[in-house]
């Protein structure tokens, strides 16, 4: 099929980066114009916007008269919401990462596209790409009167997660919006925040229940963790690798669970967890699972946090929905 591409670029990303890819874009598709099209987002939420306008365009329609893509041009919360706004329908999604951390991509993408725009685009405008079914988690979260909270429930393409990595990441994010022109700060924010937290308080009480792979029983066997990680993707937090296994078709999810250790225990696990070789620890708990719910004490609230976006609720239910998302990857005619 002669597909149509819509690149929604976020305008947001580091401006001299944003301005080079334009020029980059519209000088390789001159050749192209009548199957590339061009959409910059202008505010908060615009790239579901322009997603969703696109999804109604072929509502009703079978998946093969489905000639357009939707290009993710920004980084992970990019393609979060834009993700949002396609599962379910039979518009496929690509990746073009131009964000800080582009964790979703490191999964999805070899290297060499990863860190080469001009291969992506090229492939892009030469059909060198395939179109395959991903997998996308279902979230969703209860207040402790047990009514859903719409606001922090959505779909989520990479990493979900409870605990620690969320309360480091709330620190790193307010790190970067102190020095938003720190290329320093980014590259480090998620790591020092990460090391200054491992001396305060690092327990969560919560229990999760799980149809495990491994065949072992469904209820944790504990009821204070560090963090538990959910996963479609291997990794998040600008690189951390909470999965290596994972694939975004297989339909299961991976889960890291981390009991609640010392510190220096912690200390040692946090660069085990950076590299992806944390799973042999006797103090994680790693498995599979289709779906996984995770439990706070009756009257407390679980902060959290998916693909990146922050999220609070007593009961979050994560569910493995296969295929719900068209994935646009390189390399290989569909």
């Amino acid at each position: 099929m002669d597909y149509k591409f819509v690149f929604i670029v976020n305008s947001k990303a580091r401006q001299k980066e944003f301005e080079a890819f334009l020029e980059m874009l519209n000088s390789m598709s001159r050749d192209h114009t009548d199957s590339i099209e061009i959409r910059q987002t202008e505010y908060a939420g615009h790239a579901v916007e322009i997603a969703s306008e696109i999804v109604k365009r072929f509502e009703g329609k079978p998946a093969e008269e489905c000639d357009t893509v939707v290009i993710a041009t920004g980084g992970d919360g990019t393609i979060h919401e834009i993700a949002n706004a396609l599962a379910g329908s039979n518009v496929p999604m690509g990746v073009l990462p131009l964000g800080t951390g582009n964790d979703f991509s490191r999964t999805i993408m070899d290297e060499a596209h990863r860190s080469n725009k001009e291969l992506c685009v090229s492939d892009i405008l030469t059909g060198n790409i395939r179109i395959e079914g991903c997998d996308l988690i279902k979230v969703e979260s209860y207040d402790t009167a047990g009514n859903l909270i719409p606001e922090c429930s959505a779909w989520c393409n990479n990493v979900a997660s409870i605990g620690f990595d969320t309360d480091v990441q709330s620190m790193a994010k307010a790190k970067v919006a102190r020095n938003p022109k720190s290329k320093l700060v980014r590259k480090t924010a998620y790591m020092t925040s990460a090391l200054s937290l491992l001396f305060g308080k690092r327990g969560h009480e919560l229990i999760f229940t799980a149809n495990r792979a491994d065949g072992k029983p469904s209820r944790s066997a504990k009821n204070i963790y560090t963090m538990v990680a959910v996963c479609n993707g291997g990794y998040y937090g600008d690189g951390f690798h909470p999965a290596p296994k994972a694939r975004v078709g297989d339909g299961l999810m991976d889960v890291c669970a981390f009991d609640d250790v010392s510190l220096i225990r912690a200390l040692a696990l946090l660069g085990k967890y950076k590299k992806g070789t944390h799973t042999n620890s006797s103090a994680t708990d790693n498995f599979q699972c289709s779906r996984i719910t995770i439990e706070a004490p009756k009257d407390k609230i679980l902060l959290g946090n998916y693909d990146g976006e922050d999220f609070s609720g007593n009961r979050i239910e994560f569910t493995l929905v296969p295929d719900s998302l068209r994935l646009m990857l390189y390399g290989g005619q569909n």
